[in-house]
C-alpha cells in the first residue's frame, strides 16, 4: 500500500499553487477616474504571491487622441506619435515618482505602487503597431517591484497614470488571478487525468500482487 500512497502524493503535489481570482474580474479601469478601481485581497498577501494578468484596451488621454496600451505606449497618435511614450512626475498611492502616461499602475495599501508593464520594445515601444492587449503570467509581486512584504487583507488599486483625467475617454479591461505558491489543494482531474491516474494505480496494484511473499 505504500506504493499507492506515494503515487497519490505525487498526484496531489502536482497541484501546489492556490489561485485567487481578481474580485470582479474582468475589472474596468476607467481612464477618467484618478481613484482607479479597487478591491480587497482576502487573506495574507506577500511578495512571493504571483500575478497573472491581462489588460486590454486603448484609453485616450487627449479626448480621442493620445491613446495608449497598458504600458503607456501610444497606439493612436496625439501630442506624441504611435510607438512613443512620455513620462510625468506624480504621486500614486502615496508613492512619488516618474511614471509613463497611460500606464496601468498597481497599488497595494501599506506597500507601494508599481507599473505592471514596462514601456519597452516587447510592449510596443518604437513599433508602428503596438499591441492593445498585454499580459503577464505567474510573475511574483516582488519581481514587479514591490520587494519582500507581508500584509493582511490589503486594498489593491489599479489606476492609469495621468495628471489630468477630465479630458480622458475609454478604459482598460483587466482580468487575472493571484497565485499562492506552496498552498496545496486537492487536485481537480480532467477525465483524461482521472483515467491516467487509474492506470497508474492499477499498475502499482499489479506490481504489489506479483511480489513474492517473504518466507520467515
Amino acid at each position: 500500500m505504500r506504493a499507492l500512497g506515494v503515487l497519490y502524493s505525487v498526484a496531489f503535489a502536482a497541484c501546489c499553487t492556490a489561485q485567487t481570482a481578481i474580485p470582479g474580474s474582468p475589472l474596468t479601469v476607467n481612464s477618467t477616474s484618478s481613484a482607479g478601481s479597487s478591491f480587497t485581497y482576502p487573506g495574507v498577501l506577500t511578495g512571493n504571491v504571483t500575478l497573472s494578468l491581462s489588460a486590454s484596451g486603448q484609453p485616450c488621454l487627449q479626448n480621442t487622441a493620445y491613446c495608449t496600451n497598458a504600458a503607456g505606449v501610444v497606439v493612436v497618435a496625439g501630442s506624441s506619435g504611435v510607438g512613443q511614450a512620455t513620462t510625468l512626475s506624480a504621486s500614486f498611492g502615496g508613492v512619488a515618482g516618474t511614471w509613463t502616461f497611460g500606464a496601468l499602475l498597481m497599488t497595494i495599501s501599506g506597500v507601494g505602487t508599481v507599473p505592471i508593464f514596462a514601456a519597452n520594445t516587447a510592449n510596443g515601444l518604437s513599433s508602428s503597431a503596438p499591441p492593445t492587449t498585454l499580459s503577464i503570467s505567474g510573475t511574483p509581486l516582488s519581481s514587479l517591484g514591490f520587494g519582500n512584504f507581508s500584509v493582511t487583507n490589503p486594498t489593491i488599486t489599479f489606476v492609469l497614470a495621468d495628471n489630468l483625467y477630465t479630458d480622458n475617454t475609454g478604459n482598460l479591461t483587466v482580468s487575472g488571478s493571484f497565485g499562492t505558491p506552496g498552498v496545496a489543494s486537492a487536485p481537480t482531474l480532467s477525465e483524461a487525468g482521472t483515467v491516467s491516474l487509474g492506470i497508474l494505480l492499477l499498475a502499482a496494484a499489479v506490481v504489489l500482487l506479483r511480489r513474492p511473499t517473504a518466507v520467515r
